[in-house]
């Protein structure tokens, strides 16, 4: 059961993350790869609090880790997260959900069950 949480735990820090890290990437508006573009990056807040949202993740996983298989425990993990940022990216950010989307999170679905249990 704690397995369970932990990994719960550790979706909704990376969901988290990335919800704020693609929101201060639209923010600063990046024209390519350079120094300018680096420097809006790091001196960005939304990046940061991203970058900790992923390491209170990573902390929360290595947790996880330690209380189940990683055959299990990683699979599980990937595919919760992938459910739930297609669901936020549909809710927050208006992406469209197309039938390969369903097909493909309905798949995560029977495959976590699957390789869970």
């Amino acid at each position: 059961m704690i397995l369970i949480f932990l990994l719960i735990l550790a979706m909704i820090f990376n969901i988290f993350a990335q919800i704020t890290l693609k929101y201060g990437i639209t923010a600063i508006q990046l024209n390519g790869i350079s120094v300018q573009s680096l420097f809006k990056m790091i001196s960005s807040p939304y990046i940061w609090i991203g970058a900790i949202l992923y390491g209170v993740s990573f902390i929360v996983y290595a947790f996880a880790l330690s209380k189940g298989e990683l055959s299990r425990v990683s699979p599980v993990s990937q595919a919760l997260t992938t459910i739930g940022i297609v669901t936020i990216s549909t809710l927050i950010f208006h992406e469209p959900i197309t039938a390969f989307k369903i097909i493909g999170v309905l798949l995560l679905v029977a495959g976590t069950i699957i390789i869970f249990f």
